[in-house]
C-alpha cells in the first residue's frame, strides 16, 4: 500500500507502521474466538465497538489537519451512523440480517469521498467522472455477484431474506468504493495512497458485510467479520493520517494521469474476466451477471465515446493554439528562430527568407553555430550556452551570417532564455540585419525595425505596411481593422504586463488575424472577416483584460476597442483614422464599449475639429453673448441675484450646447479669455441695471483659477463696471479649493474686498466636506441630482434638507438649482429653503429683459405658494457655462 507514495524509501516506511497496526488489531479481534464459548463473542463485540470509539476520536482529531478536513468529519459521521444502525439492527433482527443497520452509514460515504474531491477536477471533466463512477459501480457489482454465485449461491447457504439483505449491504458499499475508485483516478499522484487506503477500508467493509450475512450466529465467520471491520476502520485513520496538505506545485495534473485513463478499463475487465470464467466452473450464466455484464459493456462504450470528445477537444485548443502562436509569430516582419538546448534550430519564421534567402526548411534541424562565420561562432555558441540569472532579460548578440548569394550579413538578435519555461524550453531569437548601420560606423543611421522589442509584436509601421498591402489586393473589403486601448498600464514599458496582455490576446484571436501593436497602450488586429466579425473579435479583446497579477498586487486594466473596414476606396492612412476615432468613441462610452466607425462618428469629429477652430474668433465676431437666470428669495419673493451663462450662436450650427464648447475652450488658454470677458461684461450689465442692490454670479473655469490672473482680472471688471464687490459672486467647483495653496489665498484675498466665494455643483465633485471649514466659501450652490425624486423618496427629502441644516450652521448661503416642478418648489420651502433658481420661476433672460422681467422686480410677481403659480413651464436644464 506504500508502493504509489512519492518520496522513495522514507514515504514507505511513513506508511509501514500504521498498516502495522491495523493489521494488529485486527488479528486482535479475530483472536477473540480462541477465548471461550461466552466470553469469546462479548470480547469481539466490545473490541469492536470499541475501534469504533477510537476510530471516532482519531478521525476527528487528525482530520482537523488533513488535506480534507470536511471529508474526514462526514466519514466519522459515516461510521458512528454505521455503528449505532447495527447496534440498532441487532436488538430487532436475527442473525443474517443485522448489518443492514449500517447501510445508511455506507451511503455517507458518498458524501465524504465528494467532499474530498477537487471541484474543479469535476466540472472540467464531469461526463467523464459520471462514466468512470457508473462503471466503478457495476464492476464492483459483478464482481460481488459472481463471486457469491461461485461461492455460497451454488450451495445455498442463505435464506431467501439473508440473500437481500447481503446485496442491499453490498450495493451500499459498492457505490462507496466505486467513488474511491473515482478518487484515486482523478486525484494527483501525491493524494492517491489515501485514494488506495479507501479502497481497501470500503473492500474490508464489504467483506465484514458479507460474513455478518452469512454467520447464522456466533463462530468463526462472525469473528473473522469483527477483525474485517476493525480492519476496514484501522484503514480509515491510516488513510486520514496520510492525508496532508501539499504544495500547490506538487498537486501535479490529474486530469491525464495515466492510471485516470487505466483504471476503468481495468476494473471492467477484473469484472468481465471474473465473470467468464465463472461460467466453466457453475456451467450457467445467471440473468442478473447477464444483465450487469451487457450495462458494463454499455457503460464502458459511454466513457469512451466522453473520452474520445474530450480528446478531441483538447486537440483542438492544441492547434489553436499552435496557429495563435503561428500568428503571432509569422506576423513579425523580423525572423523568429527557436532553438533546443543543443542550440539546434527547431523552428524559423518565413520571414527569415527576406533576410537571407533560405528557405525555412533548410535551417530546421541545424546547428546555429554553422550557419555564422568561423570568427564569430564560439562567442556566439558560449553567450547562448549560458544559463540566464533572469528569464524575463532579454540579451542582444551580434553576429555575421552568410546570405544565400554569399553575402556576409551582421544580424542582431535579441535572445530570450525560456529553457526554464515549461510551455517553451528553449531559446528565442528576435533577429534584425544591421549590415548598413554597421558599414557606417562614424555616422551611424538609426536602426529601422518593424517589431515592437517589448512584445515581439508588428510596430506601427509593420501595421502601415501590412494595411496597404491589404488594400492592394482585390480581397480588401472582406477584411476589417480592430484598434484596441488600455487603460491603466503603468508609466513606460511594463514587460511581464505586456507580455501578458500579448499572451492573451492571442489565445482570443483565430488562426488568420493579424496582431499589432500601435502604440504604448494600444493594439492593432486585422481582422480576415467583415465589420460583424471585427466586432465579437474585438469584443473578445476587451474582455481578455482582466486584472493582471503583479510583484507588488494586482493591476486593474480597462480596455475599450474601436472597428473600421477596409474599404475598397480607401487607403492605409483613412483605415488608421476610422479606427483611432472609433476608439476615442468607445472610450467615451466607457471602459469595456466597442464602437464601429461610422459616418455619424466622422461628422461628429468634423463638427468637434470646427468648433474648435472657429471658438477662437468667435469672441472677436460678436457670436458668443451672455443670458442671465435669476436667483429668487422666497422669504423676501423678489430675485436677490442673476447667474450669467455664456451662449454662442455659431453662424453655421446655430445655437451650440455650453456642454459642448466649453470643453472645447478649457484644452487652451482661451478659457481663461473667455473668462475675463465674461466678468466684465456681467458686471458692466447688472451696474447698469435699476436696481442698486442685485447681485451677479459669475462661472470661473479652473484653469482661470490657478492662472493667478483671477484677482486683477476681477479688480479691473469692478473698476471699468464701477458695481460693489459685495454684489458679485464668483462660482467655482469643488476640485478647485484642494489645488495648490495660492488658489486658496487668491480667493481669501477677494472675500477681505467684499467678494462672495460660491461653490457650484455642491455634492457631484469630491463631496468631501472637510474644505467647508476654514476655506473662503460663502454659499453652497445644491446640484439639480439633488431633486431627483424627491417628491416620492423620503431620502431624497431627508438628504436636502440636511444639506440646508449644513450650510445654515455652517453660515453659508445655500441655493437651490433646477427647481422644475411646483411640487419641488413647495417641498423646498417646507424644508426652509429660501434661494431657489430653476426654469419654474425664471428661464435665462437676455440683457434687455432684465428691467422688465426678473420675477418681484421687474413687474413679475413671486408666487406665495405653489398654487399660485402660473403654470409648469417646459423643463429642462439651466445648461453649463465657463
Amino acid at each position: 500500500m506504500a508502493a504509489p507514495t512519492r518520496g522513495g524509501p522514507a514515504a514507505v516506511r511513513t506508511l509501514t507502521r500504521p498498516l502495522f497496526l491495523a493489521a494488529l488489531a485486527a488479528l486482535g479481534t479475530l483472536s477473540a474466538g480462541l477465548l471461550p464459548a461466552p466470553t469469546s463473542v462479548t470480547v469481539a463485540v466490545t473490541a469492536n465497538f470499541l475501534a469504533v470509539a477510537g476510530v471516532l476520536v482519531l478521525l476527528v482529531h487528525a482530520g482537523r489537519q488533513s488535506a480534507h478536513p470536511a471529508g474526514w468529519r462526514w466519514y466519522s459521521v459515516s461510521v458512528g451512523v454505521s455503528a449505532l444502525g447495527a447496534l440498532a439492527a441487532g436488538a430487532v433482527l436475527p442473525w443474517g440480517q443485522t448489518a443492514l443497520g449500517s447501510l445508511p452509514g455506507h451511503l455517507l460515504v458518498v458524501v465524504a469521498i465528494l467532499r474530498m474531491l477537487d471541484r474543479a477536477s469535476l466540472r472540467a471533466a464531469r461526463a467523464q467522472v459520471a462514466t468512470m463512477l457508473v462503471l466503478f459501480v457495476l464492476a464492483d457489482l459483478l464482481t460481488v455477484h459472481t463471486l457469491y454465485h461461485l461461492t455460497i449461491g451454488r450451495e445455498g447457504l442463505l435464506s431467501l431474506s439473508q440473500t437481500v439483505a447481503l446485496f442491499a449491504l453490498l450495493s451500499s458499499i459498492a457505490v462507496g468504493t466505486g467513488f474511491s475508485l473515482v478518487f484515486i483516478a482523478i486525484c494527483p499522484a501525491a493524494q492517491r495512497p489515501v485514494g488506495w487506503l479507501l479502497f481497501a477500508s470500503q473492500v474490508a467493509t464489504a467483506l465484514a458485510g458479507a460474513c455478518s450475512s452469512i454467520a447464522s450466529g456466533p463462530g468463526p465467520v462472525q469473528y473473522l467479520a469483527c477483525a474485517l471491520s476493525v480492519l476496514g476502520m484501522a484503514l480509515l485513520v491510516v488513510a486520514c493520517r496520510a492525508d496532508r496538505p501539499r504544495p500547490t506545485a506538487d498537486r501535479g495534473n490529474a486530469a491525464g494521469s495515466t492510471l485516470g485513463a487505466l483504471l476503468p478499463h481495468a476494473t471492467a475487465l477484473a469484472g468481465g474476466l471474473l465473470l467468464l470464467l465463472s461460467v466453466p466452473v457453475t456451467g450457467t450464466l445467471t440473468i442478473f451477471g447477464t444483465t450487469l455484464g451487457a450495462l458494463g459493456l454499455g457503460a464502458l462504450l459511454a466513457h469512451q465515446v466522453v473520452s474520445w470528445r474530450t480528446q478531441q477537444r483538447l486537440t483542438s485548443d492544441l492547434q489553436r493554439s499552435e496557429a495563435y502562436f503561428r500568428t503571432l509569430v509569422r506576423g513579425s516582419a523580423d525572423p523568429v528562430l527557436i532553438l533546443d538546448d543543443q542550440l539546434r534550430v527547431q523552428w524559423v519564421s518565413p520571414a527569415i527568407t527576406a533576410l537571407l534567402g533560405l528557405d525555412p526548411q533548410r535551417i530546421v534541424g541545424h546547428s546555429i553555430a554553422a550557419a555564422v562565420h568561423p570568427d564569430d561562432a564560439p562567442g556566439l555558441v558560449a553567450a547562448l550556452s549560458a544559463t540566464s540569472v533572469d528569464p524575463s532579460e532579454t540579451k542582444t548578440r551580434t553576429a555575421r551570417v552568410r546570405h544565400l548569394d554569399g553575402r556576409w550579413l551582421l544580424i542582431q538578435s535579441q535572445v530570450r532564455d525560456l529553457r526554464g519555461d515549461p510551455d517553451v524550453g528553449a531559446l528565442v531569437l528576435y533577429c534584425r540585419d544591421v549590415s548598413a548601420s554597421a558599414r557606417q560606423p562614424a555616422d551611424p543611421l538609426p536602426t529601422f525595425s518593424t517589431s515592437d522589442p517589448t512584445t515581439g509584436l508588428p510596430n506601427r509601421s509593420a501595421l502601415t505596411q501590412r494595411l496597404a498591402a491589404a488594400f492592394r489586393t482585390p480581397s480588401a473589403g472582406s477584411a476589417s481593422l480592430v484598434v484596441l486601448g488600455v487603460d491603466g498600464l503603468p508609466a513606460g514599458d511594463d514587460v511581464p504586463v505586456l507580455r501578458e496582455l500579448t499572451t492573451r490576446f492571442a489565445r482570443a484571436l483565430r488562426g488568420d488575424d493579424w496582431l499589432a501593436r500601435s502604440g504604448a497602450s494600444e493594439f492593432a488586429v486585422l481582422v480576415s472577416g467583415t465589420v460583424a466579425d471585427a466586432e465579437v473579435i474585438a469584443g473578445r479583446l476587451v474582455a481578455a483584460v482582466e486584472p493582471v497579477a503583479t510583484g507588488s498586487g494586482t493591476l486593474r486594466l480597462t480596455a475599450a476597442a474601436g472597428v473600421t473596414s477596409l474599404d475598397a476606396d480607401a487607403d492605409a492612412g483613412e483605415a488608421l483614422r476610422g479606427g483611432d476615432l472609433a476608439l476615442r468613441s468607445a472610450r467615451a462610452a466607457g471602459p469595456g464599449r466597442v464602437r464601429r466607425h461610422s459616418d455619424a462618428l466622422r461628422i461628429t469629429q468634423q463638427r468637434e475639429e470646427t468648433l474648435r477652430t472657429d471658438l477662437h474668433r468667435a469672441l472677436a465676431e460678436g457670436q458668443l453673448r451672455l443670458v442671465y437666470q435669476p436667483v429668487v428669495d422666497l422669504a423676501l419673493h423678489r430675485t436677490v441675484s442673476v447667474e450669467a451663462l455664456l451662449r454662442w450662436r455659431h453662424p453655421t450650427y446655430g445655437e451650440v450646447s455650453p456642454a459642448e464648447f466649453v470643453p472645447l475652450a478649457e484644452e487652451s488658454a482661451l478659457i481663461t479669455e473667455l473668462g475675463r470677458w465674461v466678468l466684465a461684461e456681467a458686471t458692466a450689465t447688472v451696474a447698469a441695471l435699476p436696481h442698486p442692490d442685485l447681485g451677479v454670479a459669475v462661472n470661473v473655469s479652473a484653469r482661470h483659477v490657478r492662472s493667478g490672473e483671477l484677482v486683477a482680472d476681477v479688480l479691473h471688471a469692478l473698476d471699468s463696471s464701477g458695481l460693489a464687490a459685495s454684489r458679485l459672486v464668483l462660482e467655482i467647483t469643488e476640485s478647485v479649493l484642494l489645488d495648490d495653496e495660492h488658489v486658496t489665498d487668491d480667493l481669501a484675498a477677494l472675500r477681505r474686498l467684499g467678494v462672495r466665494i460660491a461653490v457650484d455643483d455642491f455634492g457631484t465633485g469630491w463631496s468631501s466636506l472637510a474644505y467647508l471649514v476654514g476655506l473662503p466659501i460663502d454659499v453652497l450652490k445644491m446640484d439639480r441630482q439633488f431633486l431627483a425624486d424627491v417628491e416620492t423618496d423620503p431620502q431624497r427629502r431627508a438628504l436636502c434638507s440636511s444639506v440646508l441644516h449644513l450650510g445654515t450652521s455652517l453660515g453659508l448661503v445655500v441655493v437651490v438649482e433646477g427647481v422644475e416642478t411646483a411640487t419641488e418648489l413647495q417641498l423646498l420651502r417646507d424644508m426652509g429653503h429660501r434661494f431657489i433658481q430653476g426654469y419654474l420661476l425664471a428661464r435665462p433672460l437676455d440683457r434687455s429683459a432684465l428691467t422688465t422681467q426678473l420675477p418681484g422686480l421687474g413687474g413679475v410677481p413671486v408666487p406665495t405658494s405653489a398654487a399660485g403659480l402660473p403654470g409648469l413651464l417646459r423643463a429642462g436644464d439651466d445648461g453649463p457655462s465657463t
